[in-house]
């Protein structure tokens, strides 16, 4: 539970808080998280540490503490998972009871919605899933087209659509052939009703040029016209990245949408 998870609770329960009444919860908050971290074991090589909690358990938390849930397990672990991607040359896995029991090379086999739930539904657990670091390895290259911030700079652009089953939303990518995955605004496709997040979907969080972002991964398809609308299209994991303008993805192209990668 987060601190600003506890003070809203204890504000449902005996109404409004002063300043110095939340500096109290915030301490006492710190003091715990302080005392848990002190007990745990260091992360380790041989052994996952963390505990699955129930699929109703984690719709329950707060987006917040969704991301908690991971990111804790993420740095208690961390070790155990590089190893897992090491050995099994995996771009993600799932974790239950310290077991991976999916993995896969790319992000386009990544489990979707439908796989996921039934998952859960199965073992009655949330899994843990972790990406590798290896998927934000981005090489930021801009040569031509799509003016960037630099002068005389730009990037190629590409007219792609995303498509779920029922809905389409047509853009301009940059094609960024340092880039292994596609990344595309969250706020974009959900507006767009290509995509949409359920309560019991993972929020993950990387970094990209030294800042954090949070995204969701969504298999999608992806539709590349070319310049006589002739057009091809295929089934490709998306990187959902939220608060897109906040992002980094749009450091070098501030009116970037979308990046296509070299897998184009």
């Amino acid at each position: 539970m987060t601190t600003e998870t506890l003070i809203q609770k204890v504000r449902e329960k005996r109404g409004s808080l002063n300043s110095e009444n939340e500096q109290i919860l915030a301490m006492a908050m710190q003091i715990l998280h302080d005392t848990e971290n002190a007990s745990l074991p260091p992360p380790s090589e041989e052994n996952f540490v963390s505990r699955n909690i129930t699929p109703e358990e984690y719709e329950a938390l707060l987006r917040l503490e969704k991301r908690h849930y991971l990111a804790e397990a993420e740095k208690l672990n961390i070790r155990w998972i590089a190893n897992q991607f090491n050995s099994l040359n995996a771009k993600w896995i799932v974790v239950i009871d310290g077991q991976v029991v999916m993995h896969g090379a790319t992000l386009d086999t990544h489990p979707e919605d439908e796989e996921f739930l039934a998952i859960c539904e199965r073992t009655g657990k949330f899994p843990f899933v972790f990406i590798s670091p290896r998927v934000f390895d981005i090489e930021e290259r801009p040569t031509v087209w799509h003016k960037t911030k630099e002068l005389d700079d730009a990037y190629p652009a590409l007219s792609v659509a995303v498509l779920s089953k029922t809905k389409r939303f047509d853009t301009e990518a940059d094609l960024d052939t340092g880039a292994v995955d596609c990344y595309c605004s969250l706020e974009l496709l959900t507006a767009n009703k290509v995509v949409k997040i359920h309560s019991k979907e993972f929020e993950y969080t990387a970094e990209h040029l030294s800042r954090s972002f949070s995204y969701f991964i969504k298999p999608l398809w992806l539709e590349l016209i070319d310049e006589v609308g002739i057009s091809r299209r295929w089934r490709t994991a998306i990187i959902c990245v939220a608060d897109w303008k906040r992002s980094p993805f749009i450091s070098i192209n501030p009116s970037r949408v979308q990046a296509a990668s070299r897998g184009i």
